[in-house]
């Protein structure tokens, strides 16, 4: 009889078990298929952007607000800069990202918005318009006094880029601060 008790025990104890298993799994089964992203309803074309999120890793789309933050130390000034993606960015990853800019903090990282962050010693005030001189990419002053003078033609063409791109150029894109210019440079030269 205390075989028949043991093993009856055993039977219960593996019975319990496997209810115990089986639960948990489909609970995890059920909380890793949930959404980690929230819809927001004020936002009417989120909903197809979370579906493509939530089944992969978050890429930068041409919606993407790109936010450049600069902290200069001389003068102690936080400036930001919002741009669209340019074409060389589009389906990056946060890991490429990583490689891409390793001398930026990159704060917060989404297919809806990017943000990093750079301390740049020095002062805030030096304003440039990076645009387009005899088919290349040129860098002007921008002062406020004396207007714009041309700094530099850049060997970078712009028969390489992209319409929007051009545009841009054409238009001419305004930058603070020697370190955002270089960036912008190393952007286009890439």
């Amino acid at each position: 009889m205390e075989k028949k008790t043991t093993l009856t025990l055993i039977a219960v104890a593996v019975a319990f078990t496997c209810v115990g298993l089986a639960t948990g799994y489909v609970y995890m089964s059920n909380k890793m298929e949930a959404s980690p992203i929230p819809i927001q309803e004020e936002h009417p074309g989120i909903a197809e952007e979370v579906a493509k999120v939530s089944t992969g890793e978050d890429k930068i789309t041409p919606s993407t607000k790109i936010v450049y933050r600069y902290y200069y130390t001389e003068d102690n000034v936080i400036e930001t800069q919002e741009e669209v993606p340019p074409y060389f960015l589009l389906d990056l990853t946060l890991s490429d990202m990583l490689k891409y800019y390793a001398t930026w903090d990159i704060v917060s990282f989404s297919s809806r918005e990017v943000i990093m962050q750079k301390t740049v010693v020095g002062a805030s005030n030096q304003r440039y318009v990076v645009g387009e001189k005899d088919g290349y990419i040129a860098v002007f002053y921008e002062e406020e006094q004396e207007g714009i003078s041309l700094k530099e033609i850049t060997e970078i063409p712009v028969t390489g880029f992209v319409e929007d791109e051009r545009f841009r150029l054409k238009e001419g894109i305004k930058v603070m601060g020697n370190d955002a210019l270089a960036r912008i440079l190393e952007n286009y030269g890439s």
